[in-house]
């Protein structure tokens, strides 16, 4: 440890940060590169809660993963943090001026004209979307033999695109799975891995083989999005869904709507957070139950006793708490949003750390959602720690699957409500398990999620 600068308006800073051993020339920069979710976990466990890394060129960065630290960055004093160029540029070439992407006034206008779409009982009016998505899916299931092997996570990504189609734009998007999906995978593949680069950001005007890519996987997004935002001017009264809500907003201050290229940029940014997330959180859901059939066997019960081979609806979901269990025990181990970089705008003073002006901040759902102070034998899937009684116990921020403070995810109780419905609608019909010898590894891409193909046995219960 080196001894830190002081602050004239924090002269009771008085920890001194911690920073992990890394190579003279790289710093800790090739092992996030390499491997980041083993890295920060292990940096983690090894050197505390409040650690400063550093890389070439000089470039340092700061991480918290203490849930009070958590919380102060993300809602105690979220005003003194943006966030930095270094997610911000990367991530805008693929969604624009998004909810995800933009800040200041920009943002505020965006959220508060994107809000009423996400209001309960807007979403309420979702809940048999998405059970009707569920059940085409298991029809098609029911067209294969019993004991069929399936790319599960294809699966889900077709699922949860219909779903995200259907309240989106009123159209079934899933004869787009395909290039829709890969579209979002590659474009977001090099997303990621220019913000491994940043700041050595070549612009995409420069004609390598990568940014030929990108341009190829956003120009079919673009194109698809665009033509159903074009079609629906023509008539914006003609469905009631989200696309529908979006355009008929309009700004308390000035009476403004959206122009259609910021209503694609929402689009874009709704259907990343409102299909790829989610099904990588189901993924992750069914290989984690194959994984614990004791698990697996008290949902189907709860699924028995609930609703006894009827389709669920919303109203079932506050009777099925296990089902909510193990989705949020899911979310704890495999948190589709893993990180969350911020930057200081302003000096600041963090549990007697000083975090200076600038400072980039990188916090981490992985990383503390294993914290081993905050998680008794954190890397076990018990479903169990999410009683009312045990959630209350626990820091606030010791869970944050959908970030906090103002800029949580507006998509969170959708994203609640879509997990739970399909969990429960096909978990009463089909048993899926893991097929034997498949190393099932999480890739921390854009989104966490399982990496390459993973085969599962679907059988009919």
């Amino acid at each position: 440890m080196s001894a830190e600068p002081k602050s004239k308006n924090y002269p009771e800073a008085t920890n001194e940060w911690k920073t992990p051993d890394g190579e003279f020339f790289w710093g800790s920069a090739q092992q996030v590169k390499n491997d980041p979710l083993n890295f920060y976990l292990q940096a983690q466990r090894q050197n505390g809660d409040y650690l400063k890394l550093k890389a070439m060129l000089g470039f340092e960065w700061y991480f918290l993963t203490n849930p009070t630290a958590v919380e102060h960055v993300l809602q105690t004093n979220q005003k003194n943090f943006r966030k930095p160029d270094l997610f911000m540029k990367p991530a805008s070439l693929m969604l624009g001026s998004g909810l995800l992407t933009s800040e200041g006034s920009f943002w505020v206008k965006h959220r508060r004209l994107s809000q009423p779409a996400f209001h309960r009982n807007s979403i309420a009016k979702l809940a048999s979307t998405v059970v009707e998505c569920s059940e085409k899916m298991l029809s098609r299931w029911d067209n294969m033999p019993d004991g069929s092997v399936v790319d599960l996570q294809h699966e889900m990504v077709q699922l949860t695109l219909s779903v995200a189609g259907r309240a989106l734009f009123s159209i079934d998007l899933a004869e787009h799975a395909t290039d829709v999906g890969r579209a979002v995978r590659e474009a977001f593949a090099i997303v990621n891995a220019k913000m491994f680069a940043y700041p050595l950001l070549l612009p995409l005007w420069v004609p390598t083989s990568e940014h030929q890519q990108f341009k190829q996987s956003k120009g079919i997004m673009d194109s698809v999005f665009t033509k159903i935002i074009t079609e629906r001017r023509k008539d914006p009264d003609e469905h009631n869904d989200l696309l529908g809500m979006l355009m008929s907003a309009r700004d308390e201050e000035t009476g403004a709507g959206m122009t259609d290229d910021e209503l694609k940029d929402e689009v874009v940014t709704l259907l990343i957070a409102g299909h790829d997330t989610v099904a990588a959180a189901l993924s992750w859901t069914w290989i984690l139950l194959s994984q614990n059939p004791h698990v697996m066997a008290q949902l189907h019960d709860e699924l028995k006793a609930e609703l006894d081979g009827r389709s669920p609806a919303l109203s079932d979901l506050e009777h099925l708490p296990y089902a909510r269990m193990i989705f949020d025990e899911s979310l704890r181990l495999y948190p589709p949003a893993w990180g969350q970089p911020r930057q200081a705008i302003e000096d600041d003073l963090i549990d007697g750390y000083l975090l200076p002006k600038n400072a980039i901040v990188s916090l981490s759902q992985w990383v503390t959602h294993r914290h081993a102070e905050l998680w008794d034998k954190p890397d076990v899937f018990d479903p169990e720690r999410f009683t009312p009684d045990k959630i209350k116990a626990r820091p606030k921020f010791a869970y944050f699957p959908f970030g906090g403070g103002s800029r949580v995810c507006i998509g969170q109780s959708f994203a609640l409500m879509e997990a739970q419905l399909a969990i429960a609608t096909i978990g009463q019909r089909y048993q899926i398990d893991l097929v034997a010898g498949q190393s099932i590894v999480p890739d921390p891409t854009f989104t966490l999620i399982p990496k390459g193909k993973i085969s599962a046995t679907l059988r009919r219960r």
